[in-house]
């Protein structure tokens, strides 16, 4: 093919190739046929299958079965001696129980579900279970949003402050202006807003979080249940104590989602049968009996190190798992993007920009919480492992498209003159041309964008999603011991992210040598 010499003086002033290097080029390009693929629109459609293909895999229609043959059932597993890992990391503790004795009345297999407790109703609601035994209290608020079985136990609220203060802190009057604790959507938080509220209410997502800061000295008190307070300060050997009375008195139920009342009605039968057999008294003294807790405490402290590394090592591997799957959905929903926001305005590019614009302007959580329990509302089921992909990808990709569209800006426009001088068309400039440079230039921020989007696999936890942020919490929920397995988790994101930024390192230099930089 003959060219002319002024186009040879551009190509070769702006690209600084000879001229056996641009023939070469310039026809290994053309020798690949097809006007769609030349277009780009073909391999555009490609990528987005594939992106489809995989966020959307796992989505089905919500199918309601008339007669369920399993009873899902959500509960924290961070609330001991309620819900909590025993020494094999199995689920263990009187709601545990509960749970399995109201199956095998129904004559149904049983499905547990750990959770946290912020996000536990909006999973209920959102049908990702049928029924929550964690000892949620009866109130008039929660009757308004769901359906309650019939009370399975009866416990109080009780005011713990530090066994020093003796005569100092006799009861919650004693607490004006001081700060006192209490768990996060329980009910204590808001019986300390509407009662004291000369009081400074601070929340907690656990009762370890609390116990770390009286003994920290940052609380005064903190208000917990009764049965449980007495059960972890033992277990623990924490130096706090009751003071006072009972604050209140409240009954624990079995909350469902409204429109089930063959199924709740089942549960209530199931209860009083447990109740009539005896089952629930013989519960109560096996898990609040005189011995129950320095047994229960000895089991709980005996988590072997094998069972704690497993655990770890599953979560992280669910982490990373999540992780490179939301890496790779993203960039391949980034790189379009990046493009349109790098081109002429058009309709395109005015719904591109408001859609990264909107996703980073909003918190992941909230975007996680939209996926998982706003699916259901359309009639579609999506797991919690898909739903964080989904997030995370949509998430990542918002941020790593303004990176691709940065490397692109970065590119000299002379390049992308000499190489339409040689007739090339659109997409082959893009593919030949402009991209290798941009993606060199970009590599440093795309390696930021991906460690950050790896730490941001810690939120998923909310929507039980067992990955190692969480896996940590439940085994610090029986060896109260925060500091060194929040260490131990940080260490493990280090070392999978430290040579993942090295790698990236040398990844830009090995770029540099192949001829992708001007330098």
């Amino acid at each position: 093919m003959n060219l002319d010499d002024r186009k040879w003086k551009i190509v070769q002033r702006h690209l600084g190739y000879s001229d056996d290097d641009i023939a070469q080029s310039f026809n290994s390009v053309y020798s690949r046929p097809g006007k769609l693929i030349q277009s780009g629109l073909f391999a555009t459609l490609l990528i987005w299958a594939a992106i489809f293909w995989l966020l959307f895999s796992f989505i089905a229609p919500k199918v309601e079965a008339s007669e369920p043959e399993q009873l899902t059932v959500a509960l924290t597993g961070k609330y001991p001696p309620f819900s909590f890992y025993d020494q094999d990391g199995e689920l263990t503790g009187f709601d545990v129980d509960v749970s399995r004795g109201v199956a095998q009345e129904l004559g149904l297999d049983i499905k547990i579900i750990a959770t946290e407790w912020d996000g536990i109703l909006a999973g209920l609601l959102s049908g990702k279970f049928d029924a929550i035994i964690g000892s949620m209290a009866i109130t008039a608020e929660r009757e308004k949003q769901v359906d309650f079985s019939r009370p399975y136990y009866v416990s109080g609220a009780q005011l713990f402050v530090n066994a020093e203060n003796d005569t100092e802190i006799g009861s919650i009057n004693d607490l004006a202006g001081r700060r006192v604790g209490a768990v996060l959507g329980e009910t204590f938080e808001h019986y300390l807003t509407e009662k004291h509220p000369k009081i400074e209410t601070v929340t907690y997502k656990s009762t370890v979080d609390i116990y770390q800061d009286m003994l920290n000295g940052r609380l005064d008190g903190f208000v917990t249940d009764r049965l449980v307070g007495g059960y972890q300060i033992q277990s623990a050997k924490m130096p706090f104590r009751p003071a006072g009375p009972l604050l209140y008195r409240e009954q624990m139920g079995i909350p469902m989602a409204p429109g089930h009342p063959i199924l709740l009605a089942r549960i209530n039968q199931a209860l009083e049968a447990l109740e009539s057999s005896g089952f629930m008294a013989d519960l109560h003294r096996k898990w609040f009996g005189p011995v129950a807790a320095d047994n229960a405490a000895v089991r709980s402290g005996e988590m072997s190190n094998r069972t704690i590394a497993l655990m770890l090592l599953e979560g992280f591997g669910v982490t990373i798992g999540i992780a490179c799957l939301s890496l790779l959905c993203g960039f391949l929903l980034a790189v379009p993007a990046g493009v349109v926001l790098h081109g002429k305005p058009s309709p395109l590019l005015l719904i591109v920009r408001t859609t990264v614009d909107f996703v980073r302007g909003t918190p992941v959580l909230i975007q996680l919480f939209f996926v998982y329990f706003g699916a259901p509302q359309i009639g579609l089921t999506i797991s919690p492992v898909t739903s964080a992909i989904i997030t995370l990808s949509i998430n990542g990709a918002a941020y790593m498209a303004e990176v691709v569209r940065s490397g692109l800006m970065a590119v000299p426009p002379g390049q992308k003159l000499a190489a339409r001088a040689l007739g090339l068309s659109h997409f082959k400039v893009f593919r030949f041309v402009v991209w290798p440079q941009a993606f060199r230039i970009a590599i440093p921020a795309l390696v930021n964008s991906s460690v950050a989007l790896l730490k941001d696999t810690a939120l998923v936890s909310v929507i039980s999603v067992a990955e190692v942020v969480r896996q940590a919490q439940s085994i610090i929920s029986v060896t109260y011991n925060p500091m060194k397995f929040y260490f131990i988790v940080a260490l493990m994101f280090f070392v999978f992210t430290y040579p993942l930024m090295k790698f990236a390192g040398r990844w830009e230099k090995a770029l540099k040598k192949r001829g992708y930089a001007d330098d």
